[in-house]
C-alpha cells in the first residue's frame, strides 16, 4: 500500500497504474491518517477519501475507479465521494460522481446534510450554483429540519445567505 500512496503522492501515472495492476493492493484497505503527528487516535479513511483530500488529479482518480474503486460507496456515516469532493472544493471529482451514477441531489448522510448544504455551509458559490442547475432545492432540509439557507446563517456566511435567500423566492 505504501508505495500505492507514494505514486498518489507523486501524481506518478505510470507507478499507479502498475501498482494496481500487479494485484497485491488491496483497494478496500483504509489510510491511516495522522499516524505521522502521533495522535493517540489516527483516522482511517478510505483509499478513495484520501486520494480526493490530497489533491491528486483527477487522472488518477480515474485510474482507481478503473482499477475498482466505486464511487457511490459509503461510509457507516453515510459520507461519500460527493461529500469529500464538496468540502475539498473539487468540481472536477463532482463531475466524475455524477458521471458514474452519484445522485447529487440527495443525501445519504445519517445526518441528512444534502450536497447542496454542504456546498453552502463551505460557502462554496460555483458548487451551489451548479448543484441548482442540476436540481438541487433550496427547500432541501436535513434531519433537524435545517436548510442551505439555515447553515449559511448560522456560519455567517452573509452573501452566501443572499443568495440563497434570492433562489427561495424565483
Amino acid at each position: 500500500m505504501q508505495m500505492l500512496l507514494e505514486a498518489l503522492k507523486y501524481d506518478n501515472l505510470v507507478a499507479l497504474r502498475k501498482r494496481l495492476e500487479s494485484g497485491e493492493v488491496d483497494l478496500t484497505q483504509e489510510v491511516i491518517v495522522g499516524a505521522e503527528y502521533e495522535l493517540d487516535e489516527p483516522d482511517e479513511v478510505p483509499l478513495l477519501f484520501f486520494a480526493i483530500s490530497s489533491g491528486v488529479s483527477l487522472e488518477a482518480i480515474e485510474i482507481l475507479v478503473d482499477a475498482g474503486i466505486d464511487l457511490t460507496e459509503v461510509n457507516r456515516e453515510g459520507v461519500g465521494a460527493l461529500d469529500i469532493a464538496i468540502k475539498c472544493k473539487r468540481m472536477d471529482i463532482i463531475e466524475l460522481c455524477e458521471k458514474h451514477g452519484v445522485n447529487l441531489l440527495e443525501s445519504r448522510r445519517k445526518s441528512g446534510i444534502t450536497p447542496l448544504i454542504l456546498a453552502a455551509s463551505f460557502n462554496d458559490m460555483e458548487i451551489v450554483t451548479y448543484l441548482l442547475s442540476k436540481g438541487a432545492s433550496v427547500k432541501d432540509t436535513d434531519k433537524y429540519g435545517m436548510t442551505a439557507a439555515a447553515y449559511a446563517k448560522r456560519m455567517g456566511q452573509k452573501k452566501m445567505l443572499e443568495f440563497l435567500e434570492s433562489q427561495e423566492n424565483a
